[in-house]
């Protein structure tokens, strides 16, 4: 196959499957860590400006924004008496974990499988994704500007360092 089809393939199959998958379960982590502690309305956003009512799953609201790359968003709220370091860390945390889990998954996969080699490289594809997800994710950084969508925004291992230096006095936690 000409080296230009297979990488135009590649990139529509990373643009428009790989890397909204891997950020769904990466969102999924956030989400369900918050629906088992807060038991309140969780929703994901796959994409950066999703106008639709999306669909829900019992108290969980999807909104996909089709070709969404890797831009995804949870939201939910913390119920009053509820918002203390410990939950809020165990939810910022949930998602690079899950990322890492997907890609250890894949690696399994693709070292005990014998399976065909479209299946290997999407496999491979995936647990790349995913681990590459994880560490940008847990780095305690904020996003630069070329990442669009998140620029300048925190990420969940930046968050979770804030709260931490923030254990002494909660209130000065502050998000951004």
């Amino acid at each position: 196959m000409d080296s230009y089809i297979q990488f135009t393939i590649t990139f529509l199959l990373f643009v428009s499957l790989i890397l909204p998958l891997t950020t769904l379960v990466h969102e999924l982590g956030h989400a369900l860590t918050a629906l088992i502690l807060f038991k309140e309305p969780v929703g994901v956003r796959l994409g950066s400006s999703f106008k639709g009512t999306g669909f829900k799953v019992g108290k969980l609201t999807f909104k996909i924004q089709p070709l969404s790359g890797w831009v995804g968003f949870v939201e939910y709220n913390i119920p009053k008496g509820k918002n203390n370091i410990v939950s809020n860390a165990m939810i910022m945390i949930a998602g690079p974990f899950f990322s890492f889990i997907l890609g250890l998954i894949c690696y399994i996969s693709i070292t005990f499988s014998d399976s065909q080699y479209i299946i290997i490289f999407l496999l491979k594809s995936i647990m790349n994704a995913s681990l590459v997800q994880f560490i940008i994710t847990i780095l305690p950084i904020k996003y630069p500007s070329f990442l669009r969508a998140y620029k300048g925004m925190p990420s969940d291992g930046y968050r979770v360092m804030k709260l931490i230096m923030s254990r002494d006095n909660p209130k000065e936690y502050k998000d951004k």
